[in-house]
């Protein structure tokens, strides 16, 4: 999610020596995303060839989490005009940094003395499953946040509506980077179920904040609230089938535990749709294809996310409290993976219109 900071400057795509962003803001950048990637890409290489380290790898990772949050402030510098948000940043940065004091003296003291127990291997599971979850949602919204300031004109963004994007996807990734950080170093006093509980609050509180993303972008280019409304479609649809089969048990239903669903699809068809978004921001008028092209990608994100959220240990688990049967759980996530697929394929066609029409001008 660095990456295209990087490449962007090293390109010359963007010039951040003109009077909008002010003079001498390359090297500073370009030194925050890089060390940011190192911080990121240490503690992997750690874990690869020094596997007795784990100090080491986790105090790298808390690390590339605060300069993560401190890039998302240096960069919404360009897009956000009001400083209350950027302070929540820096607020939360700092608080990153008291965590990784924290947990150092954890790893330090209290869990060599034996002070403190294991993880189960239900535990780890439901916080690697969830941790994969955020990663991905506040990357995807990251790559976002970039597009805003890199790609499009940051006076167009302002005058045209497009500022509320930034707001929302700054505030959600703040807030996901601290996500984040909780999967990898959850409380020790947290139990099984407790750990449960904590990564679904976080998992859907993420999925919210991608839904009303969608709803604010889908506001700016759509004349009609009610087909922004639309994006919550996919959600009250996945779920709705799952109190169906819970209410009407159907025949045939056979018990298995699905892995995961991949988040690939998800992020690709979430790429798509904030780089046609982005480019459009400042078009008052735009075609046809590009409105149904916003519309089902919207919809393939939310079947996505919904798919996701139906398969992980960690919905089967809290809903096993409420004696909901894993086999309706996995009967409703293969629904939303099926209408996951369905839109997808429309969408395509959708953007082989788009792009015909753009190589007939």
């Amino acid at each position: 999610m660095i990456c295209p900071v990087l490449l962007a400057l090293a390109l010359n795509i963007v010039d951040l020596n003109d009077e909008v962003y002010g003079h001498g803001v390359p090297i500073a950048l370009i030194a925050m995303a890089g060390f940011t990637l190192i911080t990121g890409i240490c503690p992997f290489m750690v874990c690869c060839f020094l596997q007795g380290c784990p100090r080491s790898s986790v105090i790298l990772a808390i690390t590339s989490s605060a300069c993560l949050v401190m890039l998302a402030c240096f960069i919404a510098h360009f897009i956000i005009f009001k400083s209350i948000f950027i302070t929540l940043g820096v607020i939360c940065g700092i608080f990153l940094m008291l965590r990784t004091v924290c947990y150092y003296y954890y790893y330090l003291y209290d869990r060599p003395n034996g002070n403190v127990p294991e993880h189960t291997a239900i535990m780890q599971s439901v916080l690697d499953e969830s941790h994969e979850f955020l990663t991905g949602i506040t990357g995807i919204l990251f790559l976002g946040f970039q597009g805003l300031t890199l790609d499009g004109d940051v006076r167009t963004i302002s005058r045209m509506g497009g500022e509320p994007m930034g707001y929302i996807s700054f505030i959600f990734i703040t807030l996901g980077v601290g996500s984040m950080l909780l999967t990898m170093t959850p409380p020790k006093s947290f139990g099984e179920r407790k750990v449960v509980r904590l990564t679904l609050l976080l998992d859907c509180f993420m999925a919210g904040g991608i839904f009303m993303l969608l709803l604010v972008t889908m506001r700016k280019h759509t004349q009609l609230e009610m087909v922004a409304l639309l994006v919550f479609v996919p959600p009250i649809i996945s779920f709705s089938s799952l109190l169906f089969l819970v209410l009407f048990p159907v025949d045939g239903q056979h018990d298995e535990d699905p892995k995961p669903a991949s988040l690939e699809l998800t992020k690709v068809t979430f790429t798509g749709f904030l780089a046609v978004s982005i480019t459009t921001i400042s078009n008052t008028s735009p075609n046809k294809f590009t409105a149904f092209f916003l519309l089902l990608s919207s919809m393939v994100i939310g079947f996505g996310l919904s798919w996701r959220l139906l398969s992980q240990n960690n919905t089967k688990s809290g809903l096993t409290n409420i004696d909901v049967s894993p086999v309706h759980v996995a009967s409703a996530a293969k629904i939303a993976s099926i209408l996951t697929h369905f839109c997808i394929v429309i969408t395509t066609i959708l953007f082989v219109a788009m792009a015909s029409t753009a190589s007939g001008k």
